[in-house]
């Protein structure tokens, strides 16, 4: 165990070397960070949280360390293999405590930390070996925090093979110290015992997202988004050109704030063909006839086929244009408004439920860095009893639940639910075997046990005092790869869906027309409510836009308009004149100039971090 020991006397000497680090860029970056008396957290709450994200990314890169360590040879007696493992040590160490300190000043210019992106701007152009010599100049402060801490580091005792290497003579013996160090490496690189290894948008859940750039260190950020896809930066168009065609501050000169409750319910693959007041179908009786009572949209599409895509796009108006969704990719750690961090400002109190458990796709980091208050899922509901044995908490129960937490929420209040049994495979409770029948595809039954969820809930909420002074929105997360109706068996059928907003005090009612999406959820909520300070949206109002829709899939762009299709792939864009996507057509002007223009204030916002209106 000897050489264990020596191997966790470096991981802690590097633990405090990252924490020394960490230490000097909170007081280079103090105004990014306000900790004060009134503060919910303090500096002592962050250090510790981030030991975790130190200690993951440290087992990673010392993970070579590590398995040359165990490695079962004769070679641990040879002279020169020990100060091998040492020149590998340093040779991997040194050039993130490098990284992890260039960040110490380098963050003031994007405002998070460095990702793989960086490569970019070191090698291309030589632009980084151009400044290079003046910031070394200009930071020396910095310089010699490294140097000391490189100093440090060469100070530690050498391996020392006779003292530290075990024999094999022992089977058990070494097939326990094997087993340990395993162990102890995956618990320790994941991050915890938690679903999924921690990822940066995780930084934050036990004190403040805030903060999570100052949780965070340079290399977890910069390994971690190395397999990510990177966003190529546009420049198709002055800023007053895009001005005129695509704008993402908006602001509404409108009437006295409402402080109406804001409900958002969010069902899983709910597909617009389902759902029979489109389509003269019975699996939807409940919503076919709420959306009788509602503004309800014809023409809505989802902006992505994943859950993990909609959440950012239904909630803070991001929509994924990229192979990696938003929440996993190098911009998670961005800055960026959503309807919970808006409405909490104006006094509501947030929260989200989903019945699955705590890390799937991301949703618990996610929503605590979009600035909901609460958090409640499989773990939160506490009866596995009602759980389905794949992925939560069957929708029926999660929705009572949500209904009695709903009951005790301070008003005004902001909460979005997120459904989940129509997942394959198509799990429903047993007292409902002999209730809901099959249909001609095997989700079509949990379709119709996911309207009656849906009934049962406003059945319980709709005498509540709160009811009549609340907005509520229905849609879907995605579609469902299943179809058995010709006209939704194309590439825009895919990604049609259901939305409807629901007044019961019946301000809000017809059918609208208008192409509309996900991302036009947020700021449509907030112009109903009269929300008059200006904010971020990639999306429109739908009482203000005009039509337009866009999803993104395997590199390729389509725009929906009016008057056709416009698919764009790399820099080749091709139109068609109608939605079953024949009779292709000569490229409209002001649809191609709409879309490279998202395409660029898209990209350019992402990679210049700038999702916020200052």
């Amino acid at each position: 165990m000897t050489y264990l020991i020596n191997y966790l006397k470096r991981i802690l000497l590097l633990l405090f070397i990252y924490s020394v680090s960490r230490f000097f860029f909170f007081i280079n970056n103090s105004s990014n960070f306000s900790i004060d008396s009134s503060s919910d957290v303090s500096i002592f709450s962050l250090f510790f949280e981030s030991l975790r994200f130190d200690f993951s990314i440290l087992l990673y890169i010392n993970s070579i360390v590590l398995i040359l360590l165990l490695f079962p040879s004769n070679l641990h007696f040879k002279r020169w293999y020990p100060k091998l493992i040492d020149y590998i040590f340093y040779l991997i160490n040194i050039p993130f405590i490098f990284l992890n300190n260039i960040d110490i000043e380098f963050f003031q210019f994007n405002n998070k930390r460095i990702t793989y992106d960086f490569v970019d701007f070191i090698l291309l152009g030589n632009d980084g070996l151009q400044i290079l010599p003046g910031y070394i100049m200009q930071y020396w402060p910095i310089v010699l925090l490294t140097l000391l801490q490189i100093i440090l580091l060469t100070k530690l005792k050498p391996y020392n093979s006779k003292k530290v290497f075990f024999t094999f003579r022992s089977l058990s013996k070494s097939t326990l110290i094997f087993l340990f160090s395993i162990s102890l490496f995956i618990v320790g690189a994941r991050g915890g015992l938690q679903l999924k290894p921690i990822k940066v948008i995780n930084a934050g859940e036990l004190t403040s997202p805030v903060y999570s750039s100052l949780i965070l260190n340079t290399p977890f950020c910069f390994l971690h988004s190395f397999n990510n896809t990177q966003l190529a930066s546009y420049n198709y168009f002055d800023a007053n050109v895009i001005s005129e065609h695509y704008n993402t501050k908006h602001s509404f000169d409108t009437k006295k704030f409402s402080n109406k409750n804001v409900v958002i319910i969010i069902m899983e693959s709910l597909s617009k063909e389902f759902v029979g007041f489109y389509n003269n179908t019975n699996l939807t009786p409940f919503l076919d006839s709420l959306m009788g009572h509602s503004l309800v949209f014809n023409n809505a599409f989802s902006n992505g086929l994943r859950s993990i895509e909609a959440l950012p796009a239904i909630t803070a108006s991001i929509p994924t244009f990229s192979n990696t969704p938003f929440i996993t990719s190098v911009y998670a750690q961005n800055n960026f408004n959503s309807l919970a961090s808006i409405l909490s400002e104006k006094g509501y109190s947030t929260s989200f439920f989903h019945g699955g458990t705590r890390g799937t796709m991301g949703f618990y980091g996610f929503t605590k860095r979009a600035g909901f208050s609460e958090y409640y899922g499989l773990e939160e509901y506490g009866n596995k009893n009602d759980y389905d044995g794949t992925w939560g908490i069957y929708d029926e129960p999660f929705f009572d639940f949500f209904a009695n937490k709903l009951k005790k929420e301070q008003k005004p209040f902001f909460s979005t639910f997120f459904s989940l049994s129509a997942h394959p495979p198509y799990s429903i409770p047993e007292k409902y075997n002999d209730v809901f029948e099959d249909g001609d595809l095997a989700i079509h039954r949990l379709i119709r046990y996911s309207d009656h969820s849906l009934k049962t809930f406003f059945d319980k909420v709709k005498d509540e005092e709160w009811f009549n002074n609340t907005i509520f929105v229905i849609t879907a997360d995605h579609t469902s790869p299943k179809s058995n109706n010709p006209n939704y068996k194309n590439k825009l059928g895919r990604y049609s869906i259901p939305m409807l907003f629901y007044s019961p005090s019946k301000d809000l009612l017809g059918e609208n027309n208008v192409i509309t999406q996900h991302i036009d959820i947020m700021p449509s909520i907030l112009d109903y409510l009269g929300y008059k300070n200006s904010f971020f949206s990639f999306g429109e109002s739908v009482f203000k836009k005009n039509s337009w829709a866009i999803h993104f899939n395997k590199d390729k762009y389509c725009f929906i308009s009016d008057k056709s299709i416009l698919y764009n792939f790399q820099e080749e864009y091709t139109n068609f004149s109608n939605w079953k996507l024949n009779n292709q057509i000569t490229v409209d002007s002001l649809d191609l100039i709409k879309l490279k223009s998202i395409k660029q204030v898209y990209s350019n916002s992402m990679i210049k971090n700038s999702l916020l209106i200052k």
